[in-house]
């Protein structure tokens, strides 16, 4: 390359450009050069070391070198030392010239640079509560246990989860949802050390890393944390309460790695949860009977899924005053090959804790849909099917949706479907409830209160 050509022309579009010789002394700079580096004196003269972030000399070292070997530009980006003392980052370019001089042209990065620590820091922080999220908390996680190991420290994980937010954020709004998980965020941080992990995992669920905490003081921690939580929240013109669920794994007793250790702790808190509020259980790897029975029989019931083993059975509804055929209710039931028939007081339950009725109330609904359909084109005119709905159903996202789905698939009128709700469900979330049963209704579907005022 003409390096005089050259030098002339980058030096009118860059930030800093100049000449150096083997010894990466600066011959030759550009005007521009002086004042984007703050310097009251000329560079000429000057080791170009002494304007590079000394971490950085390794990278500039390195491009210089392949420059060199490979006749071509080499580009990277590092940091140069504004007054010698204030990095800023660039985008550097080494040039190789005649004589084993090189040609040194930066472009300020600053906006660029700052723009990518945004992002990476909206990709690992939780942007409501500036928390770290699930990805820097496992990072956080594989670093605390490797210092552990080391120091041959105890290392403590908890994961713990709100009981009553979702239905305060589906009562009073997103806002005073938001307002109360910013809350939580802070008390939760000021119950532990400043070196500590505090991470919002998901809408209800945090997690904390305490290094140095082992058995013998876990469960003061704890108690800490619950007690902080059990003191009202004041949001708006609103007074929360609230509980949580914890579950406690501890390093290496509990997991060798990070996914193991947060997903004993996260099985732990469920298990916590499944005994009421405010409970908390560290990770044992011994189940108790009831536990073991439940754990194998959602083991059979996946398998069951898959083996087509759960069938619809269909009870008639006469009508009182003409014994004529009305229609029909659907009920669930399970025939395992080395079970038998397995009751449903026993399944369903089970299904509503796993989150199985979700496959199982979508499959059900549809089948019976499908059903009276083919009933309706046999001859049974205005024939209409029930279908109950499960808690957990109900208060899915897209349960509206599930049953337009169902009704549009089957090609059965919305006028001949009829859903069994519990009252119970109805006032777990009353404001909800009402926009539900009002689609609902708005749809031609029928809806029957089931346990209409037992309380239940």
């Amino acid at each position: 390359m003409n390096s005089s050509a050259s030098f002339d022309l980058l030096s009118c579009i860059s930030d800093f450009a100049a000449c150096i010789n083997a010894q990466g002394i600066i011959q030759q700079a550009s005007k521009p050069s002086q004042a984007f580096l703050q310097l009251s004196k000329e560079l000429p003269q000057e080791p170009i070391a002494s304007f590079i972030q000394p971490e950085d000399m390794m990278l500039f070292a390195e491009a210089r070198e392949k420059a060199k070997q490979s006749g071509s530009k080499q580009a990277f980006i590092c940091r140069f030392l504004r007054q010698r003392v204030l990095p800023v980052w660039v985008d550097c370019y080494v040039y190789p010239l005649p004589e084993d001089k090189y040609l040194v042209v930066a472009f300020d990065a600053t906006h660029w640079k700052d723009n990518e620590n945004r992002l990476v820091y909206l990709s690992t922080h939780d942007g409501l509560t500036g928390l770290p999220g699930k990805v820097l908390l496992d990072d956080r996680i594989a670093m605390n246990i490797q210092t552990a190991q080391r120091g041959k420290h105890s290392l403590s994980l908890i994961v713990l989860s709100l009981d009553g937010y979702r239905k305060i954020n589906d009562l009073l709004g997103h806002d005073v949802g938001d307002e109360l998980i910013k809350a939580v965020a802070e008390r939760l941080q000021k119950c532990v050390r400043r070196s500590d992990t505090v991470a919002r995992v998901s809408d209800d669920e945090f997690s904390m890393i305490m290094m140095g905490v082992g058995r013998n003081n876990i469960e003061l921690i704890v108690r800490k944390i619950l007690a902080a939580l059990q003191r009202a929240f004041r949001v708006g013109q609103h007074t929360l309460h609230i509980a949580a669920s914890l579950g406690v794994t501890l390093y290496p007793e509990h997991g060798d790695n990070a996914l193991r250790l947060y997903r004993n702790a996260e099985m732990t808190m469920y298990r916590a949860k499944a005994q009421g509020k405010n409970h908390w259980k560290i990770y044992s790897d011994q189940v108790d009977d009831s536990e073991r029975s439940d754990l194998s029989l959602e083991s059979a019931m996946y398998e069951g899924i898959e083996n087509g083993e759960f069938t619809l059975h269909y009870q008639p509804i006469f009508c009182t005053q003409t014994g004529q055929l009305r229609g029909a209710e659907a009920l669930m039931r399970w025939q395992n090959p080395a079970r038998g028939f397995v009751s449903p007081m026993k399944f369903i339950p089970l299904a509503e804790n796993s989150g199985l009725i979700k496959i199982l109330g979508a499959w059900a609904l549809r089948s019976a849909c499908y059903q009276a359909k083919q009933w309706q084109e046999a001859g049974l005119k205005d024939f209409y099917i029930s279908v109950n709905v499960s808690p957990r159903q109900f208060v899915q996202e897209d349960f509206l949706d599930m049953i337009h789905k169902a009704l549009d698939e089957s090609g059965l009128l919305p006028g001949n479907l009829m859903l069994e709700i519990t009252e119970g469900v109805l006032m777990e979330n009353p404001q909800r409830s009402g926009a539900i049963l009002t689609q609902l209704h708005a749809a031609g579907v029928k809806i029957a209160i089931d346990d209409f005022g037992t309380g239940y």
